[in-house]
C-alpha cells in the first residue's frame, strides 16, 4: 500500500481492529501509548515495527506516515493537532470531537497543513451499508418515507466512558453516532430532531445510557433511532430498516446480510468479507494519502461534523425538552 508506517495512537479496544486490517492490507505498524510495556505488547501481537510509551516520539519517527487517533473523546482534538504539527495524515476515531468548535480546529488545522483529514466511521465502509446506499439511490426501495434505526442491548462501560466530560455525552455519541450517519447516508441531511431518554439503568454512567431521537430528513421522510447500552434481555440479531413506496429494506446492524421486499419480489444478500468496513476504511485513507489532496474524500472532516451537528442537535433536544434545528 506504499512507504511508510501508521502509527497507532492508543492502545485500547478499538486499535485491534484497526492494527488487524492495516496488517491485512500490508501496512507497517507502530504503536504509540503512554503505558509503554501496553505498546509493546500490541507491538509483538501484531508484528509492528516498534513501540513507544510517548506520543510524541512516535509521531516523530521518520518511519511515520500517518496516525489513528484512538484515544479518549476529549483526547481526540491535542492528539490530532499533534499529529498533524508533525506533518502526519490523520485518522481520528468517531466521534471526532465533543463540540462543533472543537471539530472544525480541527478541519483548520488539516487545511492549513495540507494533510488529509478523515474520521473513522467505518459503517460509512461496510459492505452491506453501502449495499443499503446503492438500493435507496438506484431507486429500488422506491420514495423514501420511513427509516427505522434500533440498536439495543446491555453493556457496562468503565474508566473514562463513565465520566461525562471525556465521553461528551453518552451512549449517542459514542456508539450511537454510528446509526446517525447511517440516518444521513441512507436520507440525506438531517433538518431537525426531537430526542428523550428514559430513565437510567446503568446508574455509574454519567451520560444517557439510552436515547431514542425522531429525525426530520428531507421530503418529509421521518428518521426514527434508538439506541441503548442500558436494555437487558434483547436478542443479539437486531436490523434497521428502509421504507419506501416500492420496497422495505433491511439490514443486520452486524452487516451480514440485506433483504429487500416488495411490489417486485424479494431479495437477499450476504455478505462474509471486512463486514466491519475496517479494512475498506483504512484502504481508502491510505489511497487518500497516495494522491495527496486531489480528488474526493470519503468520511472527511465535514462529514464527521455533520454527524456530530445531530448527536449535539439530539442533547440539546433533551436538555430543553423540544425539537431542535440541527446547526450544520
Amino acid at each position: 500500500m506504499g512507504p511508510g508506517a501508521l502509527v497507532i495512537i492508543g492502545c485500547g479496544w478499538i486499535a485491534r481492529r484497526h492494527a488487524a486490517a492495516a496488517r491485512r492490507l500490508g501496512i507497517p505498524l507502530v504503536f504509540a501509548s503512554r503505558d509503554l510495556g501496553r505498546a509493546r505488547a500490541y507491538a509483538k501481537r501484531f508484528g509492528a515495527l516498534d513501540a513507544f510509551g510517548s506520543y510524541e516520539e512516535a509521531l516523530g519517527d521518520p518511519r511515520a506516515r500517518a496516525a489513528v487517533i484512538c484515544t479518549p473523546h476529549d483526547r481526540h482534538l491535542p492528539d490530532t493537532l499533534l499529529a498533524l504539527a508533525r506533518g502526519r495524515h490523520v485518522l481520528v476515531e468517531k466521534p471526532m470531537a465533543r463540540t462543533l468548535d472543537e471539530a472544525d480546529r480541527l478541519i483548520a488545522a488539516a487545511a492549513a497543513a495540507g494533510r488529509v483529514l478523515m474520521v473513522a466511521e467505518n459503517f460509512h465502509f461496510m459492505p452491506a451499508f453501502r449495499h443499503v446506499r446503492s438500493l435507496v439511490a438506484t431507486g429500488r426501495v422506491g420514495d423514501l418515507r420511513e427509516l427505522h434505526l434500533v440498536a439495543r442491548g446491555f453493556r457496562r462501560h468503565a474508566g473514562w466512558r463513565l465520566a461525562g466530560d471525556p465521553m461528551g455525552g453518552g451512549t449517542l455519541i459514542d456508539g450511537g453516532v454510528h446509526y446517525v450517519h447511517n440516518l444521513r447516508a441512507w436520507a440525506g441531511e438531517v433538518r431537525r430532531v426531537f430526542a428523550l431518554r428514559p430513565p437510567q439503568t446503568i446508574t455509574d454512567m454519567a451520560g444517557e445510557d439510552t436515547v431514542s431521537l425522531l429525525a426530520e430528513l428531507p421530503g418529509g421522510v421521518v428518521g426514527f433511532l434508538s439506541n441503548s447500552l442500558g436494555t437487558p434481555g434483547v436478542p443479539r440479531f437486531q436490523s434497521s430498516r428502509v421504507m419506501g413506496t416500492v420496497a422495505t429494506c433491511v439490514a443486520e446492524n452486524r452487516g451480514r446480510f440485506v433483504a429487500l421486499h416488495g411490489t417486485r419480489g424479494f431479495r437477499f444478500w450476504l455478505f462474509r468479507r471486512d463486514l466491519r468496513g475496517h479494512e475498506g476504511m483504512l484502504g481508502a485513507f491510505w489511497r487518500a494519502i497516495a494522491r495527496g489532496l486531489a480528488g474526493p474524500l470519503e468520511m472527511d472532516g465535514r462529514e464527521g461534523r455533520r454527524d456530530l451537528a445531530v448527536v449535539l442537535a439530539a442533547y440539546r433536544s433533551i436538555a430543553e425538552g423540544r425539537p431542535v434545528d440541527v446547526q450544520c
